[in-house]
């Protein structure tokens, strides 16, 4: 069993506020299995997806939360299991627009200390900082006073450290979500260039079909919500987009969400909408059965070589990929040098 819980604090961005808190709780809840993958790659291979993970709910640390008034703080705490039958929990840490603070380590061993003490389980603790800004704080916490000492380490990244043309050929789509991040910071007060940003991130997100519908469309709310514009540029992205949803009309389930994005919402009218979904429920029925079979051999095939060319990007050990994946090591080592 593994236990994810997010924290963030609140922050108003130049160019419009969002609930910034809300969107990253919603996106790690969306694409958890995506943010494991993007930032650990070889966690990801240990823990049975498979196996439906549950969301806990956020008052089961509202007394860290109430420590820090006058902030928001959004926490998801997710049970998974690994595939080796062993329990795991994970803490992860999401600092947003932070400033260097110098406690930060000091806090980071107080959630996980909190969190040990209460449920006496193992840990792996993740922060994540999205600040534009260098990041001079410690990445451990230490103690020593009188014989006394302490070490605390945890997994540290910050999204400054990924370039923008990686993030951009990066098959993982939760490097879209890192890359918005970065975005907002690098278009403050520039509506043209945020404009231009979400159209071709859009445009490539829809045409993509290794993505799930249902991930584009989390990708979708945060970008929408994250990056916002003036209601011209709005209303004309939405133009822009609505003959590209046309000819991807497999996409239907993303525009009947209660959630969809204003630039979806915007896209679409409710004659055209009627009209699509009698075709879609027509071609499903005739195409689901003969699609099914081979659909889901070549979506695990896919899926299982998604994970190995991360590890092999994050430098995994080809012996342990190999170990995790079962797949040959002569195979591993192909795909390693199409990496170079």
């Amino acid at each position: 069993m593994a236990v994810a819980w997010v924290r963030e604090e609140e922050v108003t961005y130049d160019g419009g506020s969002s609930d910034q808190d809300g969107l990253w709780k919603k996106v790690l809840g969306d694409l958890f299995e995506d943010f494991i993958l993007f930032f650990s790659p070889e966690l990801h291979a240990q823990i049975d997806f498979q196996q439906h993970t549950d969301f806990l709910d956020k008052e089961l640390f509202q007394e860290i939360a109430d420590e820090k008034k006058g902030r928001r703080f959004a926490d998801r705490l997710a049970k998974v299991r690994l595939k080796n039958g062993m329990e795991q929990w994970i803490l992860i840490h999401i600092e947003v627009q932070s400033k260097n603070e110098s406690d930060f380590p000091e806090r980071m061993f107080r959630y996980f200390y909190r969190i040990y003490d209460r449920y006496q389980e193992k840990i792996v603790a993740i922060a994540v900082h999205t600040s534009p800004y260098k990041n001079t704080i410690p990445k451990r916490f230490t103690y020593n006073y009188l014989g006394t000492e302490l070490n605390y380490s945890y997994r540290n990244y910050r999204t400054e450290a990924y370039s923008n043309d990686e993030l951009e050929r990066s098959e993982n789509i939760f490097s879209k979500i890192v890359l918005a991040a970065k975005v907002l910071h690098q278009t403050k007060d520039e509506a043209h260039q945020r404009y231009l940003f979400k159209s071709k991130l859009m445009r490539e997100l829809i045409r993509n079909q290794n993505y799930s519908r249902t991930a584009v469309q989390a990708v979708f709310h945060f970008i929408d919500y994250l990056l916002q514009l003036p209601e011209a540029y709005t209303k004309q992205l939405s133009n822009e987009i609505r003959p590209i949803i046309r000819e991807e009309t497999e996409l239907m389930e993303l525009y009947n969400k209660e959630n969809a994005s204003p630039t979806i919402k915007n896209a679409f009218d409710l004659e055209w909408e009627k009209g699509v979904q009698q075709g879609l429920e027509q071609g499903l029925e005739q195409g689901l059965e003969q699609g099914l079979e081979q659909g889901l051999e070549q979506g695990l095939e896919q899926g299982v070589k998604k994970v190995v060319v991360e590890m092999l990007r994050k430098g995994t050990p080809v012996d342990f990929i190999a170990e995790v994946t079962h797949l040959a090591k002569e195979e591993i080592e192909k795909m390693r040098e199409m990496l170079q």
